[in-house]
């Protein structure tokens, strides 16, 4: 599988999984943007790919709570994904390769989390839409 059809893979997985717990359908590449990082990870040896991947979109989109609610629920996702075994058996990497990714994803969830409530603690608008997509 090549970093495309990964990406592609694990995108449509994920909007799949929403629908049937949600119902809420994707307005960005979130989980394909990561998923391309997770590829350049284990196969090009970029460590820090998704870490820089993060930081990019909160750079670019931490402005957008909606934009910033997708990317919490990518996160989320991500890691329950990969404690699952699902994204890791879809880039075939190893166990030390998954525990690696459920420890960054871990990490960058609860950054994003902190970062929405800090950016937008006096937004109550935008705090109530959070809360209501991810409640």
């Amino acid at each position: 599988m090549n970093v495309f059809q990964y990406a592609a893979t694990t995108e449509k997985n994920w909007e799949m999984n929403l629908a049937d717990m949600s119902g809420y359908q994707r307005k960005y590449t979130f989980y394909a943007d990561f998923g391309v990082a997770e590829f350049c990870e284990v196969y090009k040896g970029d460590t820090d790919a998704v870490k820089d991947t993060y930081k990019r979109v909160v750079e670019s989109w931490g402005k957008s709570i909606e934009a910033m609610t997708e990317v919490v629920m990518v996160l989320n996702h991500k890691l329950w994904s990969f404690y699952g075994n699902v994204d890791s058996s879809f880039l075939n990497c190893n166990e030390e390769w998954r525990q690696h990714f459920m420890e960054v994803y871990q990490d960058l969830y609860e950054k994003c989390v902190a970062f929405i409530e800090k950016e937008y603690a006096n937004n109550s608008e935008a705090l109530s839409y959070y809360y209501s997509v991810t409640d």
